[in-house]
């Protein structure tokens, strides 16, 4: 599973290419844009999904939409007003989540690198994954 609530510019990364998702080493099985930036960094964001129909499936090899329960398909939640619709039962459940695979990361020595990945700063300056924000940042 992939969550991304990035922030996203012209200049800035593809996060998730086609060719990652069409790699056969590819094991993601759901991808959730919070940020829905369709045709953006995300490429298997090909369009907004709604709080009534929250995901669709995405066929990478075709990089085209499918039904969700097509055996090959990703399944894709983009749903572009979440942020301000999420309910009660979702904040519990990414909670859960976060308790059981962020939080242990500070005490495991961060064995599968989530709070690498996720690190913006170091001593002062963006890590090479989000140097991307450096105009922004100088425009401060």
């Amino acid at each position: 599973m992939v969550i991304t609530a990035h922030f996203h510019a012209n200049e800035a990364p593809q996060i998730l290419t086609k060719e990652m998702l069409q790699s056969k080493d590819c094991k993601i099985k759901v991808v959730a844009d919070i940020s829905c930036d369709v045709n953006g960094p995300i490429a298997c964001t090909l369009r907004s999904s709604t709080i009534e129909e929250p995901y669709y499936g995405y066929l990478p090899i075709e990089n085209k939409e499918v039904d969700v329960f097509h055996p090959a398909a990703i399944v894709v939640m983009a749903v572009d007003n979440l942020p301000c619709t999420l309910p009660k039962d979702s904040s519990e459940g990414f909670g859960e989540m976060f308790l059981e695979h962020v939080i242990p990361a500070f005490f495991n020595g961060d064995k599968d690198g989530i709070l690498q990945r996720a690190k913006i700063t170091e001593n002062g300056k963006l890590t090479p994954r989000f140097s991307y924000l450096q105009d922004f940042v100088d425009s401060q």
